[in-house]
């Protein structure tokens, strides 16, 4: 299970329909749906029943949703916490010596 699966997942079960998920995704149609069958096969489940004229979650799929976007969010946040520390690393002021000389009184 990859995070652009979950991400293709989530936002086709949002729209309900393939094309217009690419769209919101930036990605052509067919990559969207690959990502889709890569996580039913992966996970062994059908998540969308497909017909030429709609796309409904099957009851797995709308057990995962819920779940899918909690891992979504929660890799959201933990990006969110790296680029802080990230700043905070750059802001800080140097102090001229190793990080092992640090309390050594060198």
């Amino acid at each position: 299970m990859e995070l652009r699966q979950l991400t293709c997942f989530v936002t086709v079960a949002e729209e309900l329909h393939f094309g217009r998920a690419a769209k919101r995704l930036h990605v052509v149609q067919p990559a969207v749906s690959q990502q889709v069958r890569n996580l039913e096969r992966s996970l062994k489940v059908t998540l969308f029943e497909r017909s030429t004229r709609e796309v409904l979650l099957t009851e797995a799929g709308k057990e995962l949703l819920p779940l899918a976007r909690a891992v979504l969010r929660s890799v959201k946040m933990a990006e969110i916490v790296a680029a802080r520390h990230t700043a905070q690393a750059r802001t800080m002021p140097r102090t001229g010596g190793s990080p092992e000389s640090l309390g050594r009184g060198e």
